[in-house]
């Protein structure tokens, strides 16, 4: 079978993800036969460097995840663009898991997409083109045996994968994880924003002004504890004072 559409994917992380987003990583470069995997990369301030990697090794796409204190990102470009980025929520392994599925490695998946709206079509054809294996792909099998499923539920996408069985049945592999869509970006890692999720800058405001709140009461709540239980004053209180004006002498 002749290889005629010629795609390869970059997948690289952001330095500072933890031993469970490593491993999160490697299940998803597990589904992607046609990925190059670099190794982490200090992108945080320009990730327009991103594409320069992506060059190098001659691939088409860049996933890139990226660790923000506890907090996982998930960005997917194209070479000339869109860059849709994503939170990653929910995380659950492969090995965490430990279900009954299993599929052959490197062979291709099904796509289910399903309730995706007009709007949002973006990211359908962003996760279509980067999980689906290009037919005749060297390190791909020639059948399908698993099944990848992308579901849009409360403005989220849910990612589930499942192994087809001889008798029309769906048994769940893993890894599993949900993206929250953050923006979309009209070039690779650049160019104008072309679809974001606003926060609410009340909700914003609120959380802050509780925050303060909380700290000002917490404020006035120590010093009426400490008014309330002072140490009282004994005898004893200045045993000590002579020797310590002598230790710290005349002129201090």
């Amino acid at each position: 079978m002749k290889y005629a559409n010629k795609q390869r994917v970059l997948v690289v992380t952001s330095r500072g993800v933890s031993a469970r987003q490593r491993h999160l990583v490697d299940d998803v470069a597990k589904l992607l036969p046609h990925h190059k995997k670099e190794s982490k990369v200090d992108a945080k301030k320009d990730l327009r460097s991103l594409n320069e990697l992506a060059e190098l090794g001659s691939c088409n796409g860049v996933v890139y995840f990226e660790a923000r204190k506890h907090a996982l990102y998930l960005w997917i470009s194209r070479r000339n663009g869109p860059a849709a980025k994503f939170g990653v929520l929910n995380v659950h392994t492969t090995d965490e898991l430990r279900l009954t599925g299993n599929c052959a490695l490197g062979s291709r998946p099904l796509l289910c997409f399903h309730n995706f709206r007009d709007d949002v079509v973006i990211f359908k054809h962003l996760l279509a083109i980067t999980f689906g294996t290009p037919r005749g792909h060297p390190k791909s099998k020639p059948f399908f045996d698993h099944c990848l499923s992308f579901s849009m539920l409360d403005g989220k996408i849910w990612l589930r994968h499942y192994q087809t069985t001889s008798d029309d049945q769906l048994v769940e592999i893993g890894p599993r994880f949900v993206l929250d869509p953050i923006r979309v970006l009209a070039g690779s890692f650049s160019g104008s924003t072309i679809y974001h999720v606003p926060t609410e800058p009340k909700k914003r405001n609120k959380l802050h002004d509780d925050s303060y709140e909380r700290r000002q009461r917490t404020k006035l709540q120590r010093k009426e504890h400490k008014r309330n239980n002072q140490i009282p004053k004994t005898d004893l209180d200045g045993l000590f004072a002579a020797d310590n004006a002598d230790f710290i002498g005349p002129d201090e």
